[in-house]
């Protein structure tokens, strides 16, 4: 009976040790993450001070890096992306020919993008896209898509969606859940990317974290 006694004890301290182990391996873990986690929005906060790493302007290439100009040292205003909605990292797009009132500012900037060989829309190295209204960027904003893997895609907003074509807060689209809809050329898209052009690029393929939004609009000139 002692000797059962002593094997159920000693099982149980090495059940104990285990757990305490395991426990200690989590709680490490998690801060670790969490310490990386917080390194990366002070990297984020302090970006008008580095360059800046981009994707996406050349398949041939994981990233481009664009020196630091007077446009990072203005103000600026980092949105994180609400979880609560069903997101997935699509991407959406709208077609630019969708843009037909001559007098809106959407159109002035229409009348000076163009489209790369991908069939994006761009003025000033930056995709033209469209966000919704939850992010103060009224049309013309600069601003920078970061996703989940760490690439920064350089935009300008170039139409906003309607609020009665958004969730409650006015992030994402009811129609395809994305907050991020990139203004293309529908005759030159690749009609494979169904609707998100995520697959485009590689370093694409990762979800919206952040959209960072800068004081510095088109139509400041």
């Amino acid at each position: 009976m002692f000797k059962k006694t002593m094997k159920f004890v000693g099982a149980t301290a090495i059940l104990g040790i285990c757990v305490f182990t395991l426990s200690y391996i989590y709680v490490l873990r998690t801060t670790i993450n969490d310490l990386e986690a917080d390194a990366s929005m002070e990297k984020l906060r302090a970006r008008k001070y580095t360059d800046i790493i981009v994707g996406g302007r050349d398949k041939n290439l994981d990233f481009d890096v664009v020196e630091k100009d007077t446009l990072y040292n203005v103000n600026y205003k980092v949105y994180d992306l609400p979880k609560y909605y069903p997101y997935y990292g699509q991407k959406a797009y709208e077609n630019y020919t969708a843009i037909t009132n001559r007098f809106s500012k959407q159109y002035k900037i229409e009348e000076v993008a163009h489209t790369d060989e991908y069939g994006f829309r761009i003025y000033d190295d930056r995709y033209l896209i469209a966000i919704g209204t939850y992010f103060n960027a009224p049309v013309g904003t600069y601003i920078d898509v970061e996703l989940e893997n760490g690439v920064i895609i350089p935009c300008i907003v170039g139409d906003i969606k309607a609020d009665v074509d958004t969730d409650a807060n006015n992030v994402y689209s009811l129609t395809c859940g994305c907050a991020s809809e990139f203004i293309v050329d529908g005759y030159k898209i690749n009609p494979y990317t169904r609707g998100d052009v995520s697959s485009i690029f590689e370093d694409w393929e990762s979800p919206v974290v952040h959209i960072i939004v800068y004081e510095h609009n088109f139509f400041d000139a």
